[in-house]
Formats: C-alpha cells, structure tokens, sequence
C-alpha cells in the first residue's frame, strides 16, 4: 500500500508504521516526517443474541452473549491528519480547467521548490529560499521545454506523450526543471495519477542514471591521459640520449 505524504508530497510505500493513542502513524521513508491518520468512530458491534439448542418439547431459548467493546481512545490532536492514500488508476482532473499558470506555484507554496509555506516564516524550510529574494526569471523553463509542456498539457491522460517529454528533457538536462513542473501540478491535484507518475519517474530516471555517468573515465578523458603519458615518455627519453651523448664524447 502507498500513501501520500503530507510533508513532501511524494508517494511512498508504507515501511514503518506504529499504533499511538489507538492512531496509525507512519514515517515516510523519503524525508523521514510522521503521518498520523485520526483513531476511527465507528460505533462497536453490539450484542447479538446466540441461539441455545432446543429442548424437548421446549421453545428455542436466546442467550445473550456479552461483546466487550473497543476501548474508545482520546480525542483526536488538532495535528493529527488522515492518510491519503492514492491509487495508481485514480482519474486524472483536466490540468487545463484550472486556468492557472502552469510554470508558477500556486498560493501557499515555495515558488523554488513548491513546498508548503509555513505561516509567518519568511524562509522555506524545505530548501532555505528566502521569500524576499525570490527572482522568477530564474526559474523559469526553457522556450522549448515550455513548449513541450503545454503540448503534454493537451494531451495529459496519454501516458506516452509524458515519457517522450521525459526522454527529451533527460536529454537536454532539463530533469530538475520537469520535476518542479510535476509538483506544481500536484500542489494544485494531489489525486492525479499522472502527475504522481510522472513525478516518482523523474526520480526513478535520474537515480538510475547517475551511476553510469561515474562508472570509469570517459574515452576522451582516457585520449588525454594517453597523450601526456606518451608526451612525458619521449621527453624523458630525448634527456636520457643527450645525456648518454654526453658521456660518449667526454670518453
């Protein structure tokens, strides 16, 4: 099973969990914050009647048989919130009903990195923006990236138009910005299944990739190298002839 967490907003895998004051809560694995879901209110099962066997002659006796109910735990805690969980085949909303701009977060986000804002914090705590310096042309997507982002928007439940603009961006080193695009869209439909998707798949990508970038020397690393090792070689060897030349004439 996977839930949303409310503090990084990602999708994650339920691994660690713990029952407190007849609550469930569970750590993220990602950013290691804490989800309680509210204690259920669910009335107990009331008694039922057990039927007793019937003598001879004799009416069908019924027995009361006594449940003990559930202990009713405190109230729930004011910070205490419910699990979200949400499910891989969700409908996704329409991305253009909103009418938003797509490359700006919404109100109550980190225009850097589109995590919650905090009340009466003049800095994120997720990434240390200060609020107050905040420039918007400095993160803004590329002409192209833009481009290739509306054109997903029009076509958003096609799972295949997401992975072309995420092999194109990988491409270009374009990841990070896709990413903060993902979250955007999220801040404003936690539920899209699309979205969500396309978020872990940017992760998934660029986790798998860097190993393969710092697998070994690159070949022209590798020509370089060969080119000053040789170059060193023969000065080494020109010294050591006229040094021997040397010796031969003064003989």
């Amino acid at each position: 099973m996977k839930y949303q967490c409310e503090s990084c907003d990602r999708l994650v895998k339920v691994e660690t969990y713990v029952l407190e004051d007849h609550a469930l809560a569970v750590a993220c694995p990602a950013c290691g914050a804490w989800t309680r879901a509210a204690p259920s209110l669910s009335p107990p099962a009331s008694a039922r009647p057990a039927p007793a066997p019937a003598g001879d002659g004799g009416e069908g006796l019924a027995v009361a048989v006594p449940v003990k109910a559930p202990a009713e735990g405190p109230p729930s805690r004011p910070s205490v919130t419910a699990l979200r969980v949400v499910r891989q085949d969700a409908p996704a909303a329409d991305p253009r009903v909103s009418g938003e701009d797509p490359f700006q977060a919404p109100p109550g986000r980190c225009p850097k990195c589109v995590a919650p804002m905090r009340e009466d914090a003049g800095s994120c705590s997720a990434c240390g923006l200060v609020y107050a310096n905040f420039i918007p042309d400095e993160h803004q997507p590329s002409e192209l990236l833009a481009g290739e982002w509306r054109e997903l928007l029009e076509a958003w439940h096609d799972w295949d138009a997401h992975d072309r603009l995420l092999s194109q961006a990988m491409g270009r080193g374009e990841m990070a910005m896709v990413g903060r695009l993902y979250r955007m869209r999220l801040a404003r439909a936690p539920n899209d299944a699309q979205a969500l998707r396309g978020r872990d798949e940017v992760v998934r990508r660029v986790t798998t990739a860097t190993p393969l970038t710092s697998d070994g020397p690159s070949p022209v690393l590798g020509r370089k190298v060969k080119t000053v090792v040789m170059g060193a070689v023969l000065v080494v060897s020109l010294v050591l002839l006229l040094v021997l030349v040397q010796m031969i004439r003064a003989a």
